[in-house]
């Protein structure tokens, strides 16, 4: 018998591999369980056929679908592509994939472990479709075998909102490769950058609130100028923006980048604008290298990141935290402060100190291991009802 044949089959699922931190999660944690198992076949499928931004090691075998975006389609083709390659058990990422994996998985008979990576309830406020979209996973989320949560707050979400048991979610840290991050933020950037900047990093989405930065940062007034890594369709307003408020020569909107970590570390502190996260991976990045961070305590992560453990009080007003400074979502005078106090060298460097401790709590290996757990239990359940 053959490796393959002894090998369980896995499939990760998600929407596709364009930029985002979802989809640079699923690749690490696919390529960095198909390095350490090697009595796993690991195999990741996306729904959509599109532009890939994140490479994968060559031990991932790669599957591209063509659902377009579409629910039915996803559901349609993913469930041809379960009666052809017989995983043992499917992990997806994000709302759209996981709906169609539990959906695919009850209709075959495979088990399921879906990953929640953003506080729903918040995430899905503005969104046009939101009351189906919440009646989707409210009819189709208990129906997961396990649902891994990427923070403490996502995991209190669904199980006091979707119809979640609580001993059905499990909450798991964003896997952090610390060695690599400093190594690669060791390397020269790609861009010309200013001599004296701060750094935002996300998807240029309204979730992101990256207008209310713009004009909080104009309001601050301070010295150094404002570098935003990231790409979406916010960009051509966000230009308008800064031109309106006078901010454009001192606004770098520098679209997607393969390397953000040598950008950030040559930055004086990193700020988070977001009305909404599942768990902020840049942030902890950010931290990793030393950066000081300011950040608004939305739902869910920062909070968790910054105030420490499983801590979920809201802060009402600048909050000096253990970890870093907070600030109420889109409150635009207290990001303004918060800009000007993070400026000071004293709280930079105070910040830089623990920044860099806390973000040793989220070490790659324990991610993974955590993950390699709940996939193993899911496979062993399923031995049992199948036996």
């Amino acid at each position: 018998m053959n490796d393959d044949a002894r090998a369980r089959r896995i499939l990760f699922v998600i929407n596709s591999l364009e930029g985002g931190g979802a989809e640079r999660m699923m690749c690490i944690v696919a390529g960095g369980l198909a390095e350490s198992e090697k009595h796993w076949k690991i195999t990741l499928a996306t729904l959509d056929r599109t532009r890939d931004s994140y490479a994968l090691t060559g031990r991932v075998t790669r599957i591209r679908l063509n659902a377009g975006g579409s629910l039915l389609r996803s559901v349609i083709s993913l469930r041809r592509l379960l009666r052809t390659e017989r995983p043992d058990v499917i992990v997806s990422f994000l709302t759209r994939s996981n709906c169609a994996a539990i959906a695919c998985s009850r209709l075959v008979g495979v088990p399921c472990v879906v990953s929640e990576r953003v506080h729903t309830t918040s995430h899905l406020s503005s969104d046009r479709g939101r009351r189906l979209k919440k009646a989707m996973i409210r009819r189709l989320y208990p129906y997961a075998d396990r649902i891994i949560a990427v923070s403490h707050g996502i995991k209190d979400d669904l199980v006091d909102h979707y119809g979640v048991g609580d001993a059905q979610v499990v909450t798991i840290h964003n896997p952090v490769d610390m060695e690599g991050i400093r190594r690669a933020a060791l390397a020269t950037p790609a861009v010309d950058l200013p001599d004296d900047f701060i750094v935002a990093v996300g998807r240029l989405v309204p979730n992101k609130n990256f207008p209310m930065l713009l004009r909080a940062y104009a309001a601050a007034n301070i010295p150094s100028s404002l570098v935003i890594l990231g790409d979406g369709p916010e960009r051509s307003r966000l230009d308008a923006l800064a031109s309106e408020l006078g901010m454009s020569g001192k606004v770098r909107l520098l679209g997607f980048t393969e390397n953000p970590h040598a950008i950030a570390a040559r930055a004086k502190f990193y700020v988070s604008p977001s009305n909404a996260e599942g768990f902020p991976n840049a942030m902890i990045e950010a931290m990793c290298i030393g950066l000081p961070v300011v950040s608004t305590d939305c739902e869910s992560g920062p909070s968790e990141i910054l105030q420490g453990g499983t801590e979920t009080r809201k802060v009402t007003e600048l909050t000096r935290a253990k970890f870093g400074i907070l600030v109420p979502p889109d409150d635009e005078s207290a990001m303004s402060a918060a800009l000007q106090a993070m400026s000071e060298p004293g709280n930079r460097q105070h910040f830089a100190a623990v920044a860099r401790k806390r973000a040793g709590d989220f070490s790659h290996d324990r991610s993974l291991m955590e993950y390699r757990a709940v996939i193993d239990a899911s496979l062993s359940a399923f031995d049992l009802r199948s036996s």
